[in-house]
């Protein structure tokens, strides 16, 4: 016995209540939705590009030697970070 040939269930309440027209309405909003979104992150890099010619990142200071100059909280907080990772990494 199927369970949706009861009262109340069945394809004639579909139609009456405009289910498939419903249907086809959910599925094209969710592919057009999907579409711009896809269009949206491919279209990324070329974004980027045109933020750069507005707000360009500032270019990094190196030394004679091509070490990158850093502070010396730099220095501290990347220590720290590396003993932490080893400490939660041996537990």
């Amino acid at each position: 016995m199927n369970v949706l040939s009861g009262p109340g269930h069945g394809w004639h309440n579909v139609i009456n209540a405009n289910g498939i027209t419903i249907t086809i309405v959910g599925m094209l909003l969710v592919f057009i939705s999907l579409t711009i979104i896809s269009l949206i992150i491919g279209s990324t890099p070329y974004l980027l590009k045109i933020i750069e010619r507005y707000f360009p990142e500032p270019e990094e200071e190196f030394s004679k030697n091509g070490v990158k100059k850093v502070s010396e909280t730099e220095v501290v907080a990347a220590i720290s970070a590396a003993l932490c990772h080893n400490m939660k990494s041996s537990n």
